[in-house]
C-alpha cells in the first residue's frame, strides 16, 4: 500500500511539473495586439517545445532593436507550411506579425510571440491567439 502511495505521489508531482512548466501565451504576451515587424533574422533556435527567432529591426532613425520571438515547435512550424531549414536564411529580411510581451527581459531586447511570418510575399499564419 505504501509503495502504491509513493508511486502515485511521484506521478502526480511529475504530471504537475509538466503542466506547470507550459505557460499560456496570454500570461506572457498581449495577444490582443498585432505588431508588424520587418527585420533581419540573426539566429533561429529551432528546438522543442518552442522555437526562438532572433530578429534585428531597424527603426526610422536607424537604431536597431533586437527582438526575441517565441514560436511553435519545429514540427508545429512544418504543419503550418514553414520549412525553416530551406525557407529561412540567416541574414535574410522577413516580415512578422507578433504579439508583444507584457514585460521585456530588461536587457534591451524586446520579446514577442510570432503570430505570422511572411516569406517571399506569402504569409504563413503560425498561430491565431
Amino acid at each position: 500500500m505504501i509503495r502504491h502511495t509513493v508511486l502515485a505521489t511521484a506521478l502526480a508531482l511529475v504530471a504537475g511539473a509538466t503542466v506547470g512548466a507550459h505557460h499560456s501565451a496570454n500570461a506572457q504576451f498581449d495577444t490582443k495586439q498585432d505588431i508588424q515587424l520587418i527585420g533581419v533574422v540573426t539566429k533561429v533556435e529551432n528546438i522543442n517545445p518552442h522555437s526562438w527567432w532572433y530578429v534585428d529591426v531597424a527603426g526610422p532613425d536607424g537604431k536597431v532593436t533586437h527582438w526575441k520571438l517565441e514560436s511553435l515547435s519545429p514540427n508545429g512550424l512544418i504543419r503550418q507550411g514553414v520549412k525553416v531549414k530551406s525557407d529561412i536564411k540567416i541574414g535574410g529580411t522577413y516580415e512578422f506579425r507578433i504579439a508583444p510581451a507584457w514585460k521585456d527581459p530588461g536587457d534591451g531586447t524586446k520579446l514577442g510571440f510570432m503570430k505570422a511570418l511572411t516569406i517571399n510575399g506569402k504569409e504563413y499564419v503560425v498561430v491565431e491567439l
